[in-house]
């Protein structure tokens, strides 16, 4: 192995196992060893790691929310020379986990950023899934909120690129029935707890899915990999007849529907208004198209 003089000063961005420690690189080890100062989001979870490798590297816990008050530390260490290691809880930094901030302010400070390959969550599933990966799109986590979670789907349901979620266990089966409803039958593919005892890879469409989560809810992490629009009547657009009837079974007020079906159909606001007004027309006759 690398002597510890032989690695550059500068911030390490390193990635840690999704579960498995076979995963960890040699290469990650090394700079581990050679540390001068090791950065984790949970020092209990990077102390265990550290204590399986036979290592005591100085600790600190590091978060976007306390990037002001251990930033004087961090700038110490990198002005003497010093190797700084960004160690994530599971898989690779900055994706969905701290390390963007961190990388902005030490490159602008005029110092090194170093990232290492390595395990990484949104490549296994994209991997294990089979769909196409020449070009894809990593969406993050969707939003908590119902409303703020469809209006977000709706605007990737005719995205032309495979697409990975991560989501909350929690917030799982609510998710995916949301996506069922937007972005209709399409082939999805879920991956939880990847590398670890229980690791459980599930391929069906969107509402198989939702309704396999429903009554057998999921712990643990979960990447989700959704197929790319596949263009299925997309010449045709919006069905008005559909749209009318979910707006005349739907009881929210029209302002809100109407930006919900918005952000969902591209169709403006005002020919929306229009279709829900017509749905909700006293006299309208029950064949009404």
């Amino acid at each position: 192995m690398t002597g510890k003089t032989d690695l550059a000063a500068g911030l390490y961005l390193a990635p840690s196992p999704l579960g498995h420690l076979g995963d960890l690189t040699l290469r990650v080890i090394e700079t581990l060893g050679a540390a001068d100062l090791v950065l984790a989001e949970d020092t209990r979870r990077s102390l265990k790691l550290l204590n399986h490798l036979g290592l005591r590297r100085p600790l600190i816990s590091y978060r976007e929310q306390n990037h002001q008050r251990v930033w004087p530390r961090i700038a110490r260490a990198l002005a003497d020379g010093g190797r700084v290691v960004l160690l994530t809880d599971a898989g690779a930094p900055a994706v969905s986990d701290p390390g963007a901030a961190l990388a902005r302010a030490v490159r602008a400070a005029g110092w090194k950023v170093l990232a290492l390959p390595g395990p990484s969550a949104v490549i296994t599933a994209l991997s294990a899934s089979g769909f196409e990966a020449d070009r894809f799109s990593f969406a993050g986590f969707p939003p908590a909120g119902r409303r703020e979670r469809r209006a977000f789907l709706a605007s990737l349901a005719r995205h032309p690129w495979t697409l990975v979620f991560f989501e909350a266990p929690h917030r799982l089966a609510e998710s995916l029935a949301d996506l069922a409803e937007i972005f209709g039958p399409r082939p999805a593919f879920l991956a939880r707890e990847m590398t670890k005892l229980h690791e459980e890879f599930l391929a069906a469409d969107l509402a198989a899915l939702a309704g396999e989560v429903r009554l057998r809810p999921r712990k643990g992490e979960i990447t989700l990999v959704v197929e790319a629009y596949q263009g299925r009547d997309e010449s045709s657009g919006p069905d008005p007849g559909e749209l009318r009837r979910r707006a005349g079974l739907d009881p929210r007020p029209t302002k809100t529907l109407a930006a919900e079906l918005a952000a969902e159909t591209g169709l403006g606001r005002r020919e929306i208004y229009r279709l829900i007004l017509e749905a909700r027309r006293p006299d309208r006759e029950e064949n009404d198209p």
